[in-house]
């Protein structure tokens, strides 16, 4: 695509929610309830109209409790899943994220707008508030620091074919679990989206 073409897609979306970066042609949407409660002191968040075929600068945010840094592990290994040899800028720059919590309509917006082929969902209030109705096959991730504790996740499709998840737990919540078991479970998307 030439680069002014993508400056044409590249543009603010009419009810797209702020601190939400990502890519109007996403194949991967992910969708949280709010956005991180705290902000770098010396880095300010700049809102930017959504990227093409690029990495968005937001998922490059300084972030000293870990979720940006799960958001960028995330994206690789389910992108992975199909294209082995992507890095993070490649997964990314098809990856968008949206915090639902106080915008209204904002996951349709973001279905409407980017056509991504996979949603996954963050955290049970976000996947409560979507209304969708999913075949699933439910994924557990045990609690490395409780024995028979575990979180449920599920991977599945919707009526239409779309492929949606719901994460066992949210990436700020990474201590609850072992980067193997979050990477097997992001990897059992290949048994539900073989060829997506």
């Amino acid at each position: 695509m030439s680069r002014r073409a993508a400056a044409k897609l590249a543009r603010p979306v009419k009810g797209w929610p702020e601190s939400s970066p990502g890519a109007v042609n996403a194949w991967l949407l992910l969708v949280t309830t709010k956005p991180p409660a705290w902000r770098d002191a010396l880095l300010e968040w700049r809102e930017q109209p959504l990227s093409v075929g690029q990495l968005h600068e937001g998922f490059l945010y300084p972030d000293p409790i870990g979720f940006w840094a799960e958001v960028r592990r995330w994206s690789v290994e389910l992108l992975r899943t199909f294209e082995p040899r992507w890095d993070a800028s490649e997964a990314l720059a098809v990856t968008a994220l949206i915090h639902v919590g106080t915008h209204p309509g904002a996951l349709e917006v973001a279905v409407s707008s980017c056509r991504p082929s996979v949603v996954l969902f963050l955290d049970e209030p976000a996947w409560q508030a979507s209304g969708w109705e999913v075949q699933a096959a439910h994924y557990n991730v045990p609690d490395p620091h409780r024995d028979g504790q575990a979180y449920q996740g599920f991977w599945g499709r919707r009526p239409d074919g779309l492929v949606v998840g719901k994460a066992p737990q949210h990436p700020t919540m990474h201590r609850f679990y072992t980067p193997d078991d979050m990477t097997r479970y992001l990897r059992g998307i290949g048994d539900i989206a073989p060829h997506t």
